[in-house]
């Protein structure tokens, strides 16, 4: 499952279904990958163990996580009711900040 326009899909419903979605990347890429898996299979992804689903994500026809992620902030950007809270954005500027001093070095 790598088509972006597929997953971006599954991330705008999530978005508009979940605050909790909108804040937490973590959050947001279980509830694409229970969508995702349970629309291929009767399974639930969230019984799988951690290490089963990182080192089997293709085999399961998993998005990865970096594609969620930047479907996410695509959304954010263009849909503002989609925004995360004032302080998950304010966290998320002082992450971007620090990596991009760090990715100078």
């Amino acid at each position: 499952m790598n088509n972006p326009n597929t997953i971006e899909n599954f991330v705008l419903s999530l978005l508009q279904e979940s605050t909790d979605a909108r804040n937490d990347d973590m959050k947001l890429y279980l509830m694409v990958c229970k969508r995702i898996y349970n629309n291929c299979d009767d399974m639930d992804i969230g019984s799988l163990p951690f290490a089963v689903i990182m080192n089997s994500y293709k085999e399961l026809k998993l998005p990865h996580f970096e594609t969620v992620r930047r479907c996410r902030a695509k959304l954010q950007s263009k849909h503002s009711e989609l925004a995360p809270t004032i302080e998950c954005a304010r966290g998320r500027k002082r992450c971007e900040q620090m990596y991009k001093a760090y990715a100078t070095k």
